[in-house]
């Protein structure tokens, strides 16, 4: 491996600040869309199913009411041989039998959307996986690796520049105050002493492209809403 020709020290800073921006930006932007689907994931396996089976409970319990009072007026109202109409109480129980008919159905509603939000969800876990994991453990190694090298050029400029350590204190100060400093036109810097930099960071490109993600695909937690 050749030699690198480096003209401005202050880009390694710069690279270390982007770096460790956007994986603090990234682990906030992954901490809030579980958020999210844990609000979906509480409202459609809990908040949902308990509602409408408890409807279809209180279904049954106004069919059976109905159909008490309806029996009651019957036999009221009856006359000989003839059965009254009694048909308020019939309406009831027909109205009684259409509310049991919609919960059953928003039950099998609330059953569906529940296997498809969980597939859903599995699948945007599973590809979040490795950027998850190049945050956790491989940006922090990169981050150090950057900063070692930083370390390594200050200590190149201090030796090869006049002035000695003054030299590489001012550096420093540029550096903590994002100012382009140039370096030496004669200095260069063998990669290999940072070598472990490429292998470092490179698990990031490959992990970013199985990030992408539509969370769109769960859909909206509504529980104000009427699905389901």
């Amino acid at each position: 491996m050749g030699q690198a020709r480096l003209t401005r020290i202050d880009a390694a800073g710069e690279m270390v600040a982007a770096v460790d921006a956007f994986r603090n930006e990234a682990n906030a932007v992954l901490e809030s869309l579980d958020m999210e689907i844990r609000r979906a994931l509480e409202w459609i396996h809990h908040d949902r199913h308990d509602h409408w089976n408890h409807e279809v409970r209180r279904g049954w319990d106004r069919i059976t009411e109905a159909r008490i009072q309806l029996q009651q007026a019957m036999t009221a109202r009856r006359i000989g041989n003839h059965d009254p109409a009694c048909i308020d109480e019939k309406k009831a129980l027909a109205r009684a039998k259409q509310r049991l008919e919609i919960a059953q159905q928003k039950v099998e509603a609330v059953r569906h959307c529940a296997r498809e939000i969980d597939r859903a969800v599995d699948e945007y876990r599973g590809a979040r996986t490795p950027l998850s994991g190049w945050l956790e453990t491989e940006a922090p190694k990169a981050l150090a690796v950057l900063r070692r090298m930083m370390d390594h050029l200050e200590e190149y400029l201090a030796i090869h520049t006049p002035g000695g350590g003054s030299a590489g204190t001012t550096l420093a100060a540029g550096i903590e105050q994002s100012t382009p400093t140039a370096l030496p036109d004669a200095a260069t810097v063998n990669p290999d002493s940072c070598g472990e930099l490429k292998s470092t960071v490179q698990p990031f490109s490959a992990s970013s492209d199985g990030a992408a993600v539509n969370p769109g695909t769960i859909g909206p937690a509504n529980p104000a809403g009427g699905a389901p």
